[in-house]
């Protein structure tokens, strides 16, 4: 997560963000160049005030502030245009993660394997809704939620996100996320992470008065830890919260 004094981004825990981190780096070592080119030669001009004083054409100085300018354009945009690849490949997911958006909190609808009761090979899930809303007497101050999302390590999944009401945004930005929840259409996005921990993030769409109080909290855990979380949760909920778990076919 950010803290104090934080120059870059946050730690990647995505390989795309790994990548948004690369490309970040690449194209500042090349901003700094163009930076360093351009002030030696406006230092130049003006410390040698007779230089090119009698001056009025030059094809050669033309073709130079052409041709520079595109080839530089051009190492930004092979680089960019990989990423933006990246950032829009479809993966076939193992998990589909419904999230819905509320002023001013958010809902997640998490699939729950059917093999947990009956011993065979399913795309049957059952699915569980729960809200998510912020915590305000713990740390860290408005990122805390009462429950956070736990999604697998290494797996591809898949995030269905709506909202119910006005436009927000699901921002997560140690992993490179960022879509719009917007009413009366789903977007999605894919997610894999690349290490486990407890990540934050929030709204990044002014959605209202309390738009500052609508953090995201989302647990990374490994395929063992979530399996054993989803087993007891529903042990612990199936015979009090049945009306909440809907059994649907993908």
């Amino acid at each position: 997560m950010t803290s104090w004094m934080m120059m870059s981004f946050q730690d990647s825990c995505s390989f795309t963000m790994m990548e948004l981190s690369l490309f970040h780096d690449y194209m500042l070592s090349i901003l700094m160049g163009i930076v360093v080119m351009i002030t030696y030669i406006l230092f130049y001009i003006i410390f040698n005030k007779n230089f090119y004083k009698n001056l009025s054409e030059s094809t050669k100085i033309e073709i130079i502030w052409s041709v520079v300018p595109v080839f530089i354009l051009i190492m930004l945009v092979m680089p960019s245009m990989k990423v933006l690849y990246l950032m829009e490949d479809i993966k076939t997911p193992s998990l589909n993660f419904k999230i819905v958006a509320h002023q001013w909190y958010w809902s997640y609808i998490v699939p729950f394997f059917k093999s947990y009761f009956y011993k065979i090979n399913s795309k049957e899930y059952f699915f569980h809704e729960f809200d998510s809303i912020m915590e305000n007497e713990k740390m860290p101050r408005l990122l805390n939620c009462d429950k956070s999302l736990i999604i697998p390590y290494k797996t591809n999944s898949r995030f269905l996100l709506f909202s119910t009401d006005v436009i927000h945004s699901f921002s997560m930005p140690s992993m490179g996320l960022k879509v719009d929840a917007l009413p009366g259409r789903i977007n999605q996005l894919f997610v894999n992470p690349s290490r486990m921990g407890m990540f934050f993030g929030q709204c990044s769409e002014i959605c209202g008065a309390n738009h500052s109080f609508m953090p995201i909290s989302m647990k990374v855990v490994d395929m063992k830890t979530y399996d054993n979380i989803t087993k007891n949760f529903l042990l612990e909920n199936i015979s009090e919260n049945f009306t909440n778990i809907k059994k649907i076919m993908l």
